[in-house]
């Protein structure tokens, strides 16, 4: 909006806010109302200074005193509160999806990008206080440490074992025994969330030859599903996927699990792993520092697994299955240690309250030099992100998948030239079945 509209940008920052939260690293260019907020603010502390020192000599007598109150003063009146929440682990990606070179070069231009942040607000929240640790530690550098952890509930009305007395519920249930019965098989897992490379389904349809008695369900949809469905036929293991849910066939696809496994090695919180701890559903995770912090106190220590080892994440579902088969108490998640929506805007609030009483009215040189420079990538990015969403468009959802799709159909097709006889062959057949 800031770039098709520049003007829009001055209509928000002469609307008065008591507190401006911008959701990273989602929108990119509200990084800019951030800087404008805090540039205005320093500037004003500034000028209520110069023109303090400009007055006559029995003025200056009272400076001391009145100095001692101006920054009081502008405290007051230097609103909003500039807040951060940050919600994706790009370190992660980079290290995980980037070799080489490339790698470094990932990583200069995320802190290029985003390094203005600490510089330019107050306060940096994240779904949990080990979610990109990288980034954080760059508002930690002061003695006051501008940190602290945006909670996400679940709506403990939607997503509840009571869900399956629904009308979705008794449907999802038929469909699970017929499905169970079809495969042979005795227990369903679930998986919910996007169908994409980082969030290491292939690795769960990978361990199921280990668990012979487990079908899956797998909730979403996304780029990677081809790759998943074709994975799927290789191993021979049952997996159905069920596309994207919305609403109560939603709310009650939970319900039918025997377990619920999320993969992902990557999340900043993993919203689908509270849902179905809400909806009393045994879950099994990567021992990974995120999943460890945030639901450390609702899973058995067993149901971690070590990442990447499919033995011990066979172990890990295979122990959460067997309490389930024994109707074990152990690992039944406890509602009262979840989040509502109600608990966290509470706590969301109060970190405001701490944003607002640590507002920062500096602005180092070093960061007025930086900025120019920053400004200008972070336009580029800007830009560059737009070319580059509507390209991805027009390879239906996924450049990746699109280049694999044609390159795969480009090898079938000289494949199958290369099954077809020579041209003089088919002419000599046809020359000597005329004779």
């Amino acid at each position: 909006m800031m770039i098709v509209n520049p003007l829009h940008l001055l209509e928000l920052l002469s609307t008065p806010y008591d507190v401006v939260h911008v959701v990273m690293p989602a929108n990119i260019s509200c990084m800019w109302l951030l800087a404008a907020f805090k540039i205005y603010r320093c500037c004003m502390v500034r000028l209520i200074l110069i023109v303090t020192l400009s007055r006559g000599p029995l003025v200056k007598i009272l400076i001391f005193f009145y100095l001692s109150l101006v920054q009081l003063i502008v405290k007051q009146q230097s609103k909003p509160a500039l807040v951060v929440s940050w919600h994706c682990n790009i370190v992660d990606y980079i290290q995980h999806f980037s070799i080489g070179p490339m790698r470094f070069i990932g990583y200069a231009c995320f802190f290029l990008l985003f390094g203005m942040l600490p510089m330019i607000s107050d306060r940096v929240l994240t779904p949990t206080r080990k979610s990109e640790p990288r980034l954080v530690r760059l508002w930690k550098r002061e003695v006051n440490k501008r940190s602290g952890v945006c909670f996400t509930g679940v709506n403990k009305t939607e997503f509840s074992p009571d869900a399956k007395d629904s009308e979705w519920g008794k449907n999802w249930a038929a469909s699970k025994a017929k499905y169970l019965a079809k495969v042979n098989k005795k227990h369903l897992i679930v998986c919910v969330g996007r169908l994409s490379p980082e969030k290491g389904v292939d690795e769960l349809i990978k361990v199921l030859p280990r668990l012979k008695d487990c079908a899956l369900w797998l909730v979403g949809d996304g780029p990677h599903r081809p790759h998943l469905e074709q994975l799927a036929r290789d191993l021979n293991v049952p997996v159905q996927f069920l596309g994207y849910q919305s609403g109560d066939a939603l709310h009650s696809v939970y319900c039918q699990a025997d377990l619920f496994v999320c993969p992902s090695l990557t999340e900043t919180f993993g919203q689908t792993v509270n849902e179905a701890l809400a909806s009393q559903v045994r879950v099994a995770l990567p021992k990974v520092a995120v999943f460890a912090e945030a639901y450390g106190a609702a899973i058995p220590g067993d149901a971690f697994w070590k990442p990447l080892d499919q033995a011990d994440m066979a172990r890990a579902i295979s122990r959460q299955l067997s309490r389930h088969a024994e109707n074990d108490s152990e690992g039944v998640p406890n509602l009262s240690k979840l989040k509502s929506w109600p608990d966290a805007c509470e706590a969301l609030l109060q970190e405001y309250h701490d944003a607002f009483q640590d507002r920062q009215h500096t602005f180092t040189w070093f960061g007025w030099m930086y900025f120019p420079i920053w400004w200008i990538f972070s336009a580029m990015t800007i830009i560059s992100f737009f070319i580059f969403s509507q390209i991805r468009t027009f390879c239906g959802g996924s450049v990746r998948l699109f280049f694999r799709s044609s390159a795969e159909s480009m090898l079938i097709k000289v494949a199958s030239l290369q099954r077809l006889p020579p041209a003089n062959s088919l002419h000599r057949e046809k020359g000597q079945q005329a004779q």
